[in-house]
């Protein structure tokens, strides 16, 4: 089995190991609490969707916000 050099995280005397990259940037800028809201809001859309056309309107704004975060994402180099 190959040895993995883990990641920490270092806030003030706290450190948390991350499992990944994704994970590092999430606690290092404590996304944590922006995530469950997004997720939130996302639950709360999806389960008004009752027509095929309101169907199209959330998947429609879901991608546009999908797409903001990845071009934040890629505008730091981590996508």
């Amino acid at each position: 089995m190959k040895n993995k050099n883990p990641l920490y995280v270092v806030k003030g005397k706290e450190v948390q190991e991350a499992s990944s990259v994704i994970d590092l940037v999430i606690k290092k800028f404590n996304l944590e609490p922006v995530i469950k809201i997004l997720n939130n809001i996302f639950q709360m859309l999806l389960e008004q969707v009752k027509t095929f056309a309101m169907y199209k309107a959330v998947k429609q704004y879901i991608d546009e916000v999908t797409e903001a975060v990845l071009s934040l994402a890629r505008r730091f180099g981590m996508a």
